[in-house]
C-alpha cells in the first residue's frame, strides 16, 4: 500500500484495534442466538462510527497531505474572477469558495482517478460517511469542475473528466456570493449583477 499522507497512516494504524474490537462486538452480538434486536443494533451503530472513523484515515493514507492540484486549481479561479470583475464589483465578491478539507480531499479521490468512476461509498469514507458528501460534489462542480455521475451496476459513480474549468461558472460564483450577503437591498444586488461583464 502507498502511504502518501504518514500523520494519517498513523492514526490508522492508532484505530485499527478499536476498529477490530468493534467489528468483532458485533459479531459476537450476531451469533448469540438470544441477543436483543437493541443489543444489537448498538453493537453495529458503535462498529460502524469506528469503521468511518478508521476507513476515512486508510483512505487519507493514500492521499497527498495537501492536493497541489486543488490549490493551483483555486488560484487559476481566483486569478479568473479579478482580471473579469475586479473594478466591476467589490472585492469581497470576488473570494473563490469551497476550499474546505472536505472539498479538497474528494477532489483529491477524483483526481487520483482522473477519467474513471469513483464509488459514491469510497467518496463518502473519505468524508467518514458524511451525509452531504454529494453537496460538496456539487460544489466542485460549480467551481467549473467537470465531474459527471453515472449508475454502474446499480451504484452510483461520479468522474473528473479533466482539469479543464467551465469559465461561465466563475460569473457564477460572483452572482452567487452577491446574492448571499446581506448588506446589500435586492435592488442593489440587481443593479451590481447587471453590471457583470
Amino acid at each position: 500500500m502507498a502511504i502518501e499522507n504518514q500523520g494519517a497512516f498513523e492514526v490508522w494504524q492508532r484505530l485499527k484495534p478499536d476498529t477490530e474490537f468493534a467489528v468483532n462486538a458485533l459479531s459476537s452480538a450476531l451469533k448469540e442466538p438470544d441477543e436483543s434486536p437493541a443489543a444489537i443494533l448498538d453493537a453495529y451503530l458503535f462498529a460502524k462510527h469506528a469503521l468511518a472513523q478508521s476507513m476515512q484515515s486508510l483512505l487519507r493514507s493514500q492521499l497527498p497531505a495537501s492536493c497541489v492540484e486543488f490549490h493551483e486549481l483555486r488560484a487559476r479561479i481566483q486569478l479568473e474572477m479579478h482580471s473579469r470583475f475586479s473594478g466591476h464589483v467589490p472585492e469581497q465578491y470576488l473570494k473563490v469558495p469551497y476550499g474546505t478539507k472536505a472539498n479538497e480531499e474528494l477532489f483529491a479521490v477524483l483526481h487520483q482517478e482522473i477519467g474513471s468512476p469513483v464509488d459514491n461509498a469510497r467518496l463518502r469514507t473519505i468524508n467518514a460517511d458524511d451525509v452531504h458528501t454529494e453537496r460538496r460534489i456539487r460544489e466542485l462542480r460549480e467551481l467549473g469542475l467537470d465531474i459527471t455521475s453515472s449508475t454502474v451496476n446499480g451504484r452510483q459513480h461520479y468522474t473528473l473528466g479533466s482539469l479543464e474549468l467551465n469559465s461561465a461558472k466563475v460569473r457564477e460564483l460572483v452572482v452567487k456570493a452577491i446574492g448571499k450577503t446581506k448588506l446589500l437591498s435586492k435592488e442593489q444586488k440587481d443593479q451590481m449583477i447587471v453590471r457583470l461583464p
